[in-house]
């Protein structure tokens, strides 16, 4: 989970103070099995969570599916919140192209093509309404691609001229690609193709169709109260894309919601059409707040650090409150009661196989600090002694030395890690081991 299981649950136990029992088990029911669902709920959570540290949270008055989220109420007017999240993942399917190279290499590897030079390939792509299609075979086609002969051509004249350099050019899904071999470079994953993920126009289909839809679903519900709108990272690029590029070839999110909210008129000058006319597309939701998750490493640090990033925009109808600074500050208080990230919405989709602190340890003279989640997964055999002695090497070294010098524990003690889903043990060295008592093995000073 993008702000880990023990913080998600402590929210919902929380936000279970507010909610109807039957919508609370079905929050429990997706965040409980990782699903495409998940991540929606752990932001409903999430957002509920915040706001009902600033001001009262209740359910919809009339519990019925497609109904808004919340009723907030900050201070004495309550506000209608809709919570929602979106991703990529379709633009990844249209676009298969991570799964396209890695077959590339999987093949190249195969047949012995790494071995003596190196692979890199550029893609083209053409432009199919508001989206890019980049051309590489459709996932569907991607056995039949390597089974062609042109393609089986191509790999043929690298394993028999293999200090030749070669390009494969073809045409897939409307544009020109190539794959180019180089000998004696290695194996190598290099290449490029245009960004289909990075919005182009206002319409970019993660976030309109987020947009369309809740603006319908608030609409039905019959809602009287002024209405906002979350927009939650569940590993969408567009929400990290807050402004217009300098060049102005790449919208920013400000465009996009502002653009859907209030449209546009057209503009001229003389005859050149400066901007194009965009009729509006709400009536009901007042504000979008829209929130990514930041990813920042610092030189030199292992690990990197994560942080939301909010910002919001308005249509020209809105409530007058929540254009004031005192809805603002009462906004940024309630994000700011969140816990901090463990993870990016993409790496929080993956199942985690080890527990958080897995492969980490302290150790001093007498003390051995590590997982303490790790520690029972290894006595109950989840974990494989020889995995941990791999993954462990000094920390293995470490406890085979108190063994030599006849030491044996003594003290155990946890240190418990509330926002994170693991906690520490830590171990002390300082009792005699009675097999060794009789030895003349000396403790090292």
């Amino acid at each position: 989970m993008i702000f880990g299981q023990r913080n998600v649950h402590r929210m919902l136990t929380r936000l279970a103070n507010f909610l109807d029992p039957v919508r609370v088990l079905e929050l429990e029911a997706k965040l409980e099995k990782e699903t495409g669902q998940t991540r929606a709920a752990e932001w409903e959570v999430a957002i509920g969570y915040a706001l009902s540290n600033m001001g009262r949270i209740e359910g919809f008055y009339q519990q019925r599916g497609g109904n808004p989220d919340f009723i907030w109420t900050p201070e004495e007017r309550s506000i209608i919140v809709e919570v929602t999240s979106v991703s990529d993942v379709a633009l990844h399917n249209h676009n298969p192209v991570q799964l396209f190279t890695s077959e590339l290499y999987r093949v190249a590897a195969r047949l012995g093509i790494s071995k003596h030079g190196a692979l890199s390939y550029q893609f083209g792509s053409v432009e199919e309404g508001d989206r890019v299609t980049v051309a590489v075979p459709a996932k569907k086609d991607h056995a039949e691609f390597f089974r062609r002969a042109d393609t089986k051509a191509f790999f043929k004249q690298i394993r028999c001229e293999p200090d030749r350099q070669r390009t494969f050019s073809f045409f897939e899904r409307g544009a020109a690609s190539s794959i180019t071999y180089r000998p004696g470079q290695g194996y190598s994953s290099g290449g490029g193709y245009r960004s289909y993920t990075v919005p182009q126009t206002y319409r970019h289909a993660p976030v309109f169709n987020a947009l369309k839809k809740k603006e319908r679903q608030i609409k039905d519900s019959g809602a009287m109260h002024p209405s906002i709108l979350f927009i939650c990272d569940n590993d969408c690029n567009a929400l990290h894309q807050a402004h217009t590029s300098a060049t102005g070839t790449q919208l920013g999110m400000r465009d996009i919601v502002g653009l859907f909210l209030n449209g546009q008129h057209r503009q001229m000058i003389g005859d050149l059409v400066w901007n194009q006319s965009v009729p509006a597309q709400a009536s009901k939701i007042h504000a979008v707040i829209w929130i990514s998750v930041k990813e920042n490493w610092a030189p030199f640090v292992r690990n990197p650090t994560f942080a939301l990033s909010p910002h919001i925009e308005y249509a020209h109808y809105a409530d007058t409150y929540l254009r004031s600074n005192e809805f603002i500050d009462r906004v940024n208080q309630a994000l700011s009661c969140l816990p901090i990230p463990h993870r990016t919405p993409r790496n929080a989709a993956i199942e985690r196989h080890y527990p958080q602190h897995y492969g980490e340890w302290k150790m001093s003279a007498s003390e051995v600090t590590f997982s303490a989640l790790t520690l029972q997964k290894l006595l109950i055999g989840e974990i494989s002694h020889e995995k941990f002695r791999q993954d462990h090497p000094e920390l293995i070294a470490q406890l085979k030395r108190f063994s030599d010098q006849g030491l044996m524990i003594d003290f155990a003690s946890i240190e418990a890690c509330e926002n994170e889903d693991d906690d520490w043990i830590k171990l002390r060295f300082l009792g005699r081991n009675p097999e060794k008592l009789f030895s003349n093995v000396k403790r090292e000073r």
